[in-house]
């Protein structure tokens, strides 16, 4: 593995001249101790770091070694973020100090600003060789660094990160980018979708390459998430074949309605969507899921628990991790080429054509560049739609866009947003937490509004009114202000969890909208409640108009910043039985050879509501993946699928894709 921690002599603009300097990032620490890695603010920063995610109580310290080749005295900074500023203007709740070969250095960390930026945490005297280098936790209150610098001169790092790009790039020796080799379709985002769609087109005999910034596949879906929507109504009943195999249904269960769970609202899930019947035990790898994680991590420690809900738990978890895993070994065995942990920002267009995207792994900052000839986007963001300069949509269109009935009548910025699971559980040494009012950045309840409960819903739920695409940090902040505040006024008001510990929370969300890019057709309400008949009906939606809104309660207490959300689905008027999509959805009216997939398809905001569920989106990724084989085989785009080979995608979605 190639060393990302480099010393260097350099020139560089708007720093001091030659003089020594180091920079580590800390994602690419040797021992991460109990910090957790997380990419949510690659936008603002470039990068990934780690956070001390201890829910209250301070995480293992993390370390690694660097090498020192000019002994002197040296400058240490520290690249971090006081979260909880955009709501409080105090001392900030994620203090740490850095420490070297042992000694800590004066500063506490991570508790002033408003944003990220590099704080000073002190001089060392640093001899030749090598040196330990460690971030220690104060609070457990998700203190964060992206990296350390040290200088022989006390001047920091440019505090522009997009400046200090190429800094980073000179100090971590970092060259060219690395370029795969060209494929016939690139698919960015390794959700149920993204997976169906690389599955699909590589049975096909396309060479594919699929890029994800994840450590594991399967998106939300292995993140927790097990909304489906059914498979024995399609309209081409052999869709759903290649989705049961990357989600581990079995196939004999597809069709055969007593194998979900359906309640009057007529949605359903499938019962056995994690590879429950061909896995019985832990499949032992480095990588899971936060829950997981965080299991395994109390486990470490010795604390086990015989509560049936935390071994359910348990097991949920190492079955969904097993899942992923031979998830992966579908893909490659199909020939698919996988690169886990990559984030794409840059789009090369030719044209109207994408060229290639480039991204930036996630645990080494180095470089890739991915060419081809068709892209699918499945990030669920329309993240290189975006970045192409596709045309999109986000929030909720006026009722004159489409004449929807549930549009309003002008248009917001209202959406789905992003949850977590969280969980609490009895306890024989319970701990402390702290009290409601040590916690003034926290979100604040009282006895007349707090929710009694000891583990998440799916109605917890922030980032409402937020862009879910670029600040997902935000998001998923505020929803760590709600869990601490509610939790903090439970475990000192509320007798019946005096025995509980908070200790399982998840760190990266599970969004549920964002941006969608707009295709040749944008679906609509309208559409679907007049069972509009599109000639190039392809995948079929059985979910109903799921749409979750604040509760008004709740939004009146927290306007801006609400947690506690209702769905839409129960109104009569959105009950969906079945509706089958247009395949023009799935790809970008102005981007040429863009498919799109997953939750950033071209629908309106209320039309997202039944089309956004896991096997859903795995059927329209299937469709992509077929659309892709015809491109490929009869030199068009994804628009001359539809306006001259219709007929041949036709047959190919009654025929089904092939099984191995």
């Amino acid at each position: 593995m190639k060393k990302s921690i480099v010393t260097l002599c350099l020139l560089l603009a708007g720093l001091c001249p030659v003089a020594a300097q180091i920079l580590v990032e800390t994602e690419a620490f040797a021992d991460k101790g109990g910090w957790v890695a997380d990419h949510q603010a690659f936008d603002k920063i470039r990068s990934a770091y780690l956070m001390a995610h201890g829910l209250g109580r301070p995480v293992a310290d993390a370390a690694t070694t660097v090498p020192v080749a000019e002994a002197g005295t040296y400058h240490v900074y520290a690249s971090t973020y006081n979260w909880t500023s955009p709501w409080y203007k105090g001392k900030g709740p994620g203090a740490f100090q850095v420490v070297v070969d042992g000694t800590p250095l004066p500063a506490e960390l991570g508790t002033t600003g408003s944003g990220w930026e590099w704080q000073y945490a002190g001089a060392v005297r640093l001899a030749k060789g090598d040196v330990r280098l460690a971030l220690h936790d104060l609070t457990g209150f998700n203190g964060r660094c992206d990296a350390l610098y040290l200088s022989r001169e006390q001047t920091p790092p440019p505090a522009d990160y997009a400046r200090m790009e190429e800094v980073r790039r000179q100090l971590l020796g970092q060259g060219t980018p690395h370029v795969a080799p060209k494929a016939d379709l690139v698919v960015v985002g390794g959700g149920i979708a993204g997976c169906a769609t690389a599955l699909t087109a590589a049975r096909y005999g396309l060479k594919v390459v699929l890029v994800d910034n994840l450590p594991w596949l399967g998106g939300n879906n292995a993140l927790g998430v097990r909304a489906s929507g059914l498979m024995y109504k399609n309209l081409y009943p052999e869709l759903g074949n290649i989705t049961c195999q990357v989600t581990g249904v079995q196939l004999a269960a597809k069709n055969d309605p007593a194998a979900y769970q359906v309640d009057p609202t007529g949605f359903g899930d499938v019962r056995y969507a994690h590879y429950e019947q061909q896995l019985n035990s832990p499949v032992q790898d480095a990588r899971g899921s936060d829950m997981l994680n965080s299991i395994e991590r109390l486990e470490a420690r010795g604390e086990t628990s015989a509560n049936r809900q935390e071994q359910n738990l348990k097991q949920q978890e190492y079955l969904r991790r097993n899942a992923a895993l031979k998830r992966e070994a579908l893909l490659r065995e199909a020939g698919v080429e996988i690169y886990h942990d990559i984030q794409i920002f840059e789009v090369v267009k030719e044209g109207t054509l994408i060229a290639s995207v480039k991204g930036k792994s996630l645990k080494s900052g180095e470089e890739y560049i991915f060419a081809g000839g068709l892209f699918a986007d499945c990030t669920g963001d329309g993240t290189v739609g975006y970045l192409a300069g596709a045309d999109w949509r986000m929030g909720r269109e006026s009722r004159d866009v489409a004449q929807e009935p549930s549009a309003p009548e002008v248009a917001d910025q209202k959406k789905m947003g992003s949850t977590m699971q969280w969980y609490a559980f009895p306890r024989a040494d319970a701990g402390s937490f702290p009290r409601p009012e040590e916690l003034p950045w926290a979100i604040r309840v009282d006895k007349e509004y707090h929710i009694n409960r000891s583990s998440w819903a799916w109605w917890w739920e922030t980032g409402l009114e937020i862009d879910n695409a670029t600040e997902a940090e935000l998001v998923r902040d505020n929803f760590l202000r709600a869990v601490f505040g509610n939790w903090a006024y439970l475990k000192h008001h509320n007798p019946q969890y005096a025995g509980y510990r908070l200790d399982y929370l998840q760190h990266i969300a599970m969004k549920r909208e964002s941006r969608r890019l707009l295709g040749d057709v944008i679906l609509d309400e309208t559409d679907i409640l007049e069972r509009v008949k599109f000639p190039d009906a392809s995948f079929t939606t059985t979910w109903t108009m799921d749409l979750h809104y604040a509760k008004p309660e709740n939004a009146k207490r927290y306007p801006g910043w609400e947690w506690v959300t209702y769905c839409t689905h129960y109104k009569p008027l959105a009950k969906v039985d079945r509706y089958d999509v247009p395949y023009r959805v799935l790809y970008s009216r102005n981007v040429d050879n863009l498919f799109i997939g997953g939750r950033c398809m071209s629908v309106t905001h209320q039309a997202l509501g039944t089309v956004r569920v896991q096997m859903t989106l795995g059927m329209a990724g299937e469709v992509t993946g077929m659309a892709a084989k015809i491109c490929k085989e009869q030199g068009v785009l994804p628009r001359g699928v539809y306006e001259k080979h219709l007929d041949d995608l036709k047959k190919l979605m009654k025929k089904g894709a092939p099984l191995k």
